[in-house]
């Protein structure tokens, strides 16, 4: 049985690698809208073979910042509609898509969104909506738009319960993650950020609608706290434009002729054939999720954010004949210290014969940041959320669970502080001292990593340490990052890096290239496996990427941040 799964999984790829190779040209109407439906996640990185698009859990993010490109310049292309549903990405992912939809407009295209929803908050989906000429609603519309909130769980309380002890060495009054494991509440200086980083983000989403609604930002705040939640308060209030299906905006957008152009069919339309993506070769290579050595067998479609995988693809395209520089995206809140201080260097090694930009996404903090930090320019969305200079170390000490289960431990040791790694016992007073040494010195390491990369001084570097996290908006004022904007904007400083003419748009080739067949098959069938009912440390509401680390680098040194979760 097994075998004939196998045989009829290898089939359907063949199948689709052979509809993949033979593409058939797209019938684009001369009177058309392009219709985009955001909702749920977007992925990183632009599938590139047919299992991963398969696995990929939305529409890649650089595939679509490609059609409101494409749709520019294409004469054929009326308006854009955005059909939006409950969206679950990043703010700065948010900014991104309304740059993108700005720069459309200022090509006198007409943009129109519609929000389609029940939910208990409409506030992302109606930041993002706001960037259109036009916002409409569909019937039955109900969000209330309700402001942001960050949620943030304390498990120390429960581990007590259970008879775990959570020890732990940190450098950095702000680097507050073990915290999530190992305290009942939020530390002073972990809430005092929380609520810098909630006022900055409130500003500016407040501004964004604002502009995009053609009020005072004011008035947004006070509609906040009223929270309008029907379709007849959004209208009252001057958030939408009117109540309409998604036929009759079509029809608004490109007259009574119109006709829908679907983002399937749209993204078969070459590039080239509407000038762009003609020039030089710029390579893309994307770094999403914890950082680790080597990648995770829980992985499914390669895209975690692993050195090996990453540094042989920055130097597989500094070598290549065609790329003139290299962009890193990343999207990842931190993970291995040692495996990002990899990457670290390999973006040092590279940069001397080829210009590399990062372009950080809705995240690049602590390790995310670290790696960042070595490259020629860093760009980052307002929204992003990065910084987190600091380092700690966790260690469980479950003796009293074991003695609660039953469980005797017996520790037999060769060397005086041996036992360090022995999850039965506590630290003895040296070897929490040995604990605090290595930290302080992955500290220094840090802090000497980044001055580096950033051309400054240690201790200045310090100055906006200590573990603390910034949005990309005063990053960019303190000096951590170098432009305002997103992935285009980061192409845009590597092709100044690169020397490239700015009237040119350079090709885009993506590091690493599609997998073999072999590695397609088994990610397939690890993702089939990953939908059991098994959540690993899910259950217990510890968030990404500290869960992750958890779970593949027990007792290994991490960069990671604050208390990750979600801004809602």
């Amino acid at each position: 049985m097994r075998r004939l799964l196998v045989f009829l999984v290898v089939a359907a790829i063949g199948v689709l690698i052979v509809f993949a190779l033979y593409p058939t040209s797209p019938r684009i109407p001369e009177a058309g809208v392009l219709v985009l439906e955001l909702g749920g996640e977007l992925e990183e990185r632009p599938p590139l073979d047919p299992v991963s698009r398969i696995l990929a859990k939305g529409p890649a993010l650089p595939t679509v910042l490609l059609q409101l490109e494409k749709a520019a310049q294409d004469e054929r292309v009326r308006g854009v509609l955005l059909h939006i549903r409950p969206l679950s990405i990043g703010y700065a992912r948010i900014q991104e898509l309304r740059d993108a939809v700005t720069r459309l407009r200022a090509q006198k295209k007409s943009v129109s969104a519609l929000l389609d929803m029940a939910t208990l908050n409409a506030t992302r989906e109606l930041y993002l909506a706001s960037a259109a000429e036009h916002v409409y609603l569909v019937p039955g519309f109900a969000g209330p738009f309700a402001g942001i909130a960050g949620e943030y769980l304390f498990l120390g309380g429960l581990m007590e319960k259970v008879g775990v002890q959570i020890e732990y060495e940190r450098v950095g009054a702000y680097k507050s993650a073990p915290e999530t494991l190992a305290d009942r509440k939020m530390s002073p200086e972990g809430l005092s950020m929380m609520n810098q980083l909630l006022d900055t983000l409130f500003d500016q989403i407040t501004r964004g609608i604002a502009l995009g609604r053609g009020t005072e930002v004011v008035r947004v705040r006070e509609l906040v706290d009223q929270a309008p939640t029907t379709a007849k308060d959004y209208l009252r209030t001057g958030l939408a434009d009117g109540v309409a299906s998604r036929e009759e905006v079509v029809e608004l957008l490109g007259g009574e002729d119109a006709e829908e152009i679907a983002y399937e069919t749209y993204v078969e339309v070459d590039p080239r054939t509407l000038g762009l993506r003609t020039g030089p070769s710029v390579a893309l290579i994307f770094g999403e999720g914890t950082i680790v050595q080597t990648r995770s067998r829980r992985s499914m479609g390669g895209d975690d954010f692993s050195a090996d995988q990453v540094v042989r693809a920055l130097r597989d395209a500094a070598e290549h004949p065609d790329v003139r520089a290299i962009v890193l995206r990343i999207n990842s809140g931190g993970g291995s210290a040692l495996a990002s201080d990899a990457i670290w260097r390999a973006v040092r090694e590279v940069k001397e014969e080829t210009p590399v930009v990062v372009s950080l996404a809705d995240a690049a903090a602590s390790g995310g940041y670290y790696v960042a930090s070595a490259a020629d320019a860093v760009v980052a969305e307002p929204g992003t959320i990065t910084g987190s200079i600091g380092v700690f170390l966790i260690r469980p000490s479950l003796g009293e669970l074991y003695a609660k289960l039953g469980i005797h431990a017996e520790v037999l040791t060769r060397g005086k502080q041996a036992s360090l790694v022995a999850s039965s016992q506590p630290l003895t007073a040296e070897q929490r001292a040995l604990a605090r040494t290595l930290v302080q010195a992955l500290y220094t390491q840090f802090l000497d990593r980044v001055a580096e990369g950033r051309k400054m001084s240690p201790e200045e570097i310090d100055a906006v340490g200590q573990g603390r996290i910034w949005l990309g908006e005063t990053a960019h004022t303190l000096g951590l990052i170098d432009e305002i904007g997103g992935l285009g904007v980061a192409v845009e400083r590597a092709k100044r890096e690169a020397g490239i003419a700015p009237d040119v748009d350079p090709r885009r080739m993506i590091f690493p290239g599609p997998r073999n067949l072999a590695d397609q098959v088994l990610d397939l069938l690890q993702g089939s496996a990953l939908l059991l009912p098994w959540g690993g440390l899910d259950w217990l509401g510890i968030p990404e990427p500290l869960r992750g680390w958890l779970e593949s680098l027990p007792g290994e040194p991490a960069y990671l941040p604050v208390d990750w979760l979600e801004i809602r």
